[in-house]
């Protein structure tokens, strides 16, 4: 991996990590339904501009990728906001210190998935390597 490419997992890492301690903040406030529906329309307001700025470029995207793009990016948007959903759920049931860790297991789902269905390459090194991860996270949450 590149510097940059540590530099953005560390990135996504450290405001993944704030997200949940602001996650957790607003339970303490709203409902997990709420919660969820109010971090939507936040992200909505902060990224129309985005969207208006760059329809036009995103439109011939889609006209590139075809059909299969747009069915990609919603099968997407559905089960990682469902997750987002599950996530908050759970959030408001247990404490952040147990809860985040389990569900940052994904790596697992993500390996299997990968391998099975786009042939990335499957090596006794990189599963093991995800089961430590995986196992890692369980034995933090206890």
């Amino acid at each position: 991996m590149t510097f940059i490419t540590i530099t953005f997992v560390a990135l996504a890492a450290i405001c993944w990590g704030a997200g949940a301690f602001f996650d957790k903040l607003i339970l303490r406030y709203l409902d997990p339904a709420n919660a969820f529906i109010a971090k939507v329309f936040v992200t909505i307001i902060l990224f129309l501009p985005l969207v208006i700025w760059k329809f036009i470029p995103f439109k011939k995207a889609v006209e590139t990728g075809g059909r299969v793009s747009v069915l990609f990016v919603f099968l997407s948007v559905v089960v990682t906001m469902s997750g987002v959903y599950f996530y908050l759920k759970a959030m408001s049931g247990g404490e952040a210190s147990r809860i985040v860790p389990l569900s940052s297991t994904y790596p697992l789902i993500t390996f299997a998935l990968v391998c099975f269905f786009l042939g990335e390459n499957f090596t006794a090194v990189k599963f093991i390597g995800t089961l430590f991860v995986c196992a890692g996270v369980f034995f933090l949450s206890k």
